[in-house]
């Protein structure tokens, strides 16, 4: 019996190292900001902000802050998302030393992002599960001298990876992207926005800064998971 149960621990185990690896990308792209000042050049975000500052329905001004300050709003936004969307409220900017502090975010939008923390933490929590699950089921199989059937469970892996990988591309990745916003934020909170009334969307040129984001993280992911493999195989090597 233990027999026929090892294969599917190991793919436990490797599907639970996968998410790791995305947690690990997920989180060293969080301690730099995401990137946002790569993303700034790579998506002309300067020349957005121009062409859209102008025309918010609520907020003017943003057109007038240097690179310096967009992308210290942007940060400021990234450390509260990762802190329950503490101070999310205060995050103000001056258009000149004599102006007035001026809020960037309307309440529709301080709502949503505190949504997004609460999603955060939610990814925080499963990052550190997979982690638990990797580590416990790992070491109870390598205990046992138990070997991972490399061309079988990793071949199927990699095809999950890619399949879905595909059929993010077939639909389109706007269209997931905006399906999943309607799959995980409450049903009366307010989500899309466009850019003549959020400077937030417009700061970030959302959603193609999260297109960017995302492909990186994945990047890493893989590169994380190869680098999780060699280990593992190093170690059995080792054992052998």
């Amino acid at each position: 019996m233990l027999n026929r149960v090892t294969p599917l621990l190991w793919f436990v185990t490797l599907v639970s190292g996968f998410l790791v690896s995305l947690f690990l990308s997920w989180n060293l792209m969080a301690s730099q900001q995401y990137g946002y000042s790569f993303w700034y050049d790579w998506y002309d975000i300067a020349a957005h902000i121009d062409k859209y500052g102008p025309q918010n329905r609520y907020i003017l001004g943003l057109e007038q802050l240097s690179r310096v300050e967009h992308e210290r709003l942007f940060n400021d936004i990234a450390v509260a998302i990762h802190q329950q969307g503490d101070g999310l409220e205060k995050i103000r900017f001056q258009t000149g030393p004599q102006s007035r502090p001026i809020a960037l975010l309307r309440p529709p939008e301080v709502i949503h992002l505190r949504d997004v923390a609460n999603l955060v933490d939610t990814f925080q929590l499963a990052g550190l599960m997979a982690t638990l699950i990797m580590l416990v089921v790992g070491g109870w199989l390598l205990f046992g001298n138990s070997r991972p059937g490399w061309r079988h469970q990793v071949g199927i892996l990699a095809g999950l990876i890619v399949g879905c990988t595909l059929l993010v591309l077939v639909i389109g990745p706007k269209a997931v992207f905006y399906q999943m916003h309607i799959w995980m934020f409450p049903a009366d909170h307010e989500w899309f926005f466009y850019y003549q009334d959020s400077l937030m969307t417009t700061l970030m040129k959302a959603p193609y800064i999260f297109g960017g984001i995302a492909t990186v993280i994945l990047a890493g992911g893989v590169l994380f998971f190869i680098g999780l493999l060699l280990m593992l195989r190093s170690l059995l090597a080792k054992r052998a």
